[in-house]
């Protein structure tokens, strides 16, 4: 997509597109599931993934802007959604 990466914190919830935008959606498909196995909890977040589709990373990656933008106007400080 042309986009340059830019270095941040190695853990910065505030600024990981999987966390506040992806994890959060796979919890809301998976909330009151039960599941057997290790493998069947992995094909069902595999499933979540797929059934995602590409427009839902898209609107992800491009939200991450002004996730920057408040982080940085709140000196790194945690930022809810």
């Amino acid at each position: 997509m042309g986009w340059e990466v830019l270095p941040h914190h190695s853990y910065s919830p505030d600024l990981a597109p999987t966390d506040y935008h992806l994890f959060g959606f796979v919890k809301d498909q998976l909330r009151g599931q039960c599941y057997e196995t290790t493998e069947a909890i992995q094909e069902a977040v595999r499933q979540c993934h797929w059934m995602a589709g590409m427009e839902f990373y898209r609107r992800g990656t491009f939200k991450l802007p002004a996730h920057l933008e408040i982080c940085v106007k709140r000196s790194g400080n945690y930022v809810e959604k």
